[in-house]
């Protein structure tokens, strides 16, 4: 596959293809155009039947720090049109990962934070270093974690959901795999052979077709199409709230929000 993006990396192996995200003078922190490159080497994926799976992982110390602050400027200023059409580039992204046809690994270096988070958790597995935090923060900032909160609970069970959601609270790679938030928790300096070993053996003894059909009924069972629509339509209107208009200006100021 050809490489033309600018925010990520693709690399070609030959039992996966390793999407790298590439941002690290922005610690890997998201915007549309980044968004857009996922989602469309996520598309070119599904027609190349040479690999089964795609492994994400970092060019820096973290893995992904959530949205651009340059580009939260701009929001803030968005009509509702133009935030529903921005929460919907997100919830694209996460759907086509959940619907993937190819197992998809998110190896964790350093931090997932907010969209950072969720782009892990729609992942099917999770590797993680022993220094990794994890965590939606969006309410500390008026902001909602929405589009996350419809699969999150796949992944874990409600009372952790809500707990972590809520909170805000970032939560360390032992208490992540703790509630069911990653699979794996691996030293630095063996995670990257452990992965590879993981991955040579899914590639030998897991039949492709069967790792499709899996996906596809995994998906089925979530029915959280409409689920994610709703979530886009709530995201996009908590961003007309006073205090997402408080909150975002308080953050880009680096100013602590104290809620009444």
């Amino acid at each position: 596959m050809t490489n033309n993006y600018t925010f990520i990396k693709i690399i070609q192996n030959e039992n996966f293809l390793n999407i790298i995200l590439n941002r690290p003078e922005k610690k890997n922190a998201l915007n549309p155009a980044m968004i857009n490159e996922i989602s469309d080497i996520l598309e070119k994926c599904e027609s190349d039947n040479s690999f089964k799976i795609i492994l994400i992982t970092s060019s820096c110390n973290i893995f992904c720090a959530g949205a651009d602050l340059g580009y939260l400027k701009k929001i803030k200023n968005f009509s509702n049109e133009e935030n529903l059409t921005d929460s919907k580039l997100l919830m694209n992204l996460y759907k086509k990962m959940l619907k993937s046809s190819k197992l998809i690994i998110s190896l964790v270096k350093g931090h997932a934070i907010a969209g950072g988070c969720g782009i892990a958790c729609a992942s099917d597995i999770i590797f993680a270093t022993r220094d990794c935090k994890f965590g939606y923060p969006e309410v500390k900032i008026g902001f909602i974690p929405a589009l996350v909160s419809t699969f999150l609970s796949s992944r874990i069970n409600e009372s952790s959901a809500r707990d972590l959601l809520l909170s805000g609270k970032l939560i360390s790679s032992e208490r992540a795999l703790e509630i069911g938030l990653i699979n794996y928790v691996i030293d630095q300096n063996t995670i990257d052979s452990e992965v590879m070993n993981y991955i040579e053996k899914i590639s030998v003894e897991n039949s492709t077709n069967s790792i499709k059909e899996t996906k596809e009924l995994l998906y089925a069972n979530m029915n959280i199409d409409k689920k994610l629509e709703l979530a886009a339509k709530l995201n996009a209107k908590n961003r007309q709230s006073k205090d997402f208009e408080i909150g975002i200006n308080n953050f880009l100021n680096k100013k602590i929000n104290k809620w009444n």
